[in-house]
């Protein structure tokens, strides 16, 4: 019997997906393919290139499988009618609760990035009243309850004209960090601004891509390294903490990681990397030239390949309450100029569980992950860093006081150093499984919080303050 032709790669499954053309939502075969995981829209109207969604097979399958948190209904959940995602809100089938409001407040910004992955009209500037800020924060704690974090985003928020009195709306007990994205034009211009926010406790998100100028042209249309340079500078002197944001794009500016990692040595300000996969989406990103995907176990091997060695791929643990494909986090313990992550010293699924519900580590009352982590030191006669362990448990859980968990927040962060690995989705990596997972949440009116890819994708081009329709951007559909 004559066998038949074998396929060149292994059907998986099928997702409900999105077509990059005609913006419907289809369903996308998930395949392998040498070794790599690859996604592709089964649009019966369009063709749709296939897009690299995870650069192991094995380590895809070992993640992929595991059952994820399920929190469903969650407080204030909307019926499905339509389907995901058109019933975002969220909706009844949505499983984990915001962990991250993100809140754009003013569409209004100084660049025209080329890799952009959202709307912002530039016709008409619109600025969140100080006032509706201050009453989305009361009511996404209302909807959500206490947050250990919040997120102000835009546009460019220091072009908003209050922006100090915006910040100042997010300063209450219930919330534990303010977070601000930034791209430093006037941060490295005006130093008060910086010292202002540093005395709200602000972490600033600062946007930093590439050393190289004409690889920042490339990917922000202008030459901005010494900028940013400037503004962690200004940063660091104002006193106020920050991240480091970069979009790693495939055969472009892997080579940067390892400048960013000495960075963080050398500003005990600096308390994380985040580094975000190129997502070919919204004004910018639609139009720059599409390359491969950079999934985020790819993008974990190259910051291994790049910190020559100190860090690995499997110092990298997945985030509890998100898929696996969307977050990827590095704990390390900062001992001089040299990271110790943490992944070396406990298990996997202990440090899981320290941030099963947050972004942050939650050491709770129990010290047991890190006394046991002394106790196996002590025992091994690993005694070279037995001391930075020891001294961070008793700085956590100091004999006779009671710290709250944002005390204990505070004192982890001048110790620990964080890289988060993000992968948003666009329109070729859209998986219905995984917006129903995300817990960064868009705020857009009260009661309503739509998860962020979601947003991006659907729901921002409906909203006149970011979008408006020209020849150039295409209304997308909102519903299939």
């Amino acid at each position: 019997m004559t066998r038949l032709k074998e396929k060149e790669y292994t059907y998986f499954k099928t997702v409900r997906g999105m077509c990059r053309h005609c913006r419907k939502i289809t369903p996308s075969r998930v395949f392998f393919q040498d070794g790599h995981v690859w996604q592709q829209s089964l649009c019966p109207a369009c063709r749709n290139d296939p897009a690299l969604i995870a650069w192991d097979r094995d380590w895809y399958l070992a993640h992929v499988l595991k059952a994820m948190p399920d929190h469903s209904p969650i407080k204030g959940a909307r019926p499905s009618k339509n389907g995901c995602p058109h019933d975002c809100g969220p909706c009844q089938w949505h499983a984990t609760p915001c962990q991250l409001p993100v809140i754009s407040i003013t569409n209004a910004c100084n660049l025209r990035c080329p890799i952009c992955f959202t709307y912002n009209r530039p016709d008409i500037n619109f600025y969140k009243p100080v006032e509706e800020m201050r009453q989305t924060v009361d009511w996404i704690i209302e909807a959500s309850g206490p947050l250990d974090l919040i997120n102000i985003t835009g546009g460019e928020p220091t072009m908003h004209p209050q922006i100090i009195d915006i910040l100042k709306t997010c300063k209450r007990p219930d919330i534990g960090r303010i977070t601000m994205n930034s791209n430093g034009i006037r941060l490295a211009e005006d130093l008060d601004l910086c010292r202002r926010i540093a005395d709200l406790e602000v972490c600033i998100i600062l946007s930093f891509n590439t050393f190289e100028p004409e690889i920042s042209i490339r990917m922000n249309g202008a030459d901005l390294v010494e900028t940013k340079l400037k503004a962690i500078e200004n940063i660091h002197r104002a006193g106020a903490r920050m991240t480091l944001l970069n979009v790693m794009t495939h055969n472009t500016n892997e080579n940067a990681i390892a400048g960013m990692l000495d960075l963080m040595r050398k500003y005990e300000h600096i308390l994380s990397l985040t580094i975000q996969t190129m997502t070919y989406s919204g004004q910018g990103g639609s139009t720059y030239l599409r390359t491969e995907h950079m999934p985020v176990d790819r993008a974990a091997r190259v910051v291994g390949e790049e910190s020559g060695g100190e860090i690995e791929f499997d110092d990298f643990i997945t985030r509890p309450s998100c898929h696996p494909l969307c977050y990827l986090i590095c704990y390390m313990l900062k001992s001089g100029d040299e990271f110790l992550p943490l992944a070396r010293f406990a298990p996997h699924d202990k440090l899981r569980e320290l941030i099963k519900d947050s972004y942050l580590i939650r050491p709770g009352d129990s010290s047991e992950v890190f006394t046991d982590i002394v106790n196996q030191l002590y025992a091994q006669g690993r005694t070279k860093h037995l001391r930075t362990f020891r001294e961070l448990v008793d700085r956590l859980y100091p004999p006779g006081k009671t710290l709250t968990d944002f005390q204990r927040h505070r004192i982890g962060e001048s110790a620990v150093r964080t890289i988060y690995i993000h992968s948003h989705m666009d329109e070729d990596t859209f998986d219905c499984s995984r917006a129903m997972l995300c817990p960064d949440l868009m705020p857009v009116e009260p009661g309503r919080l739509i998860g962020a890819c979601a947003y991006n994708l659907f729901y921002r081009m409906l909203d006149e303050s970011f979008y408006a329709e020209s020849p150039a951007i295409p209304a997308p559909e909102a519903k299939s």
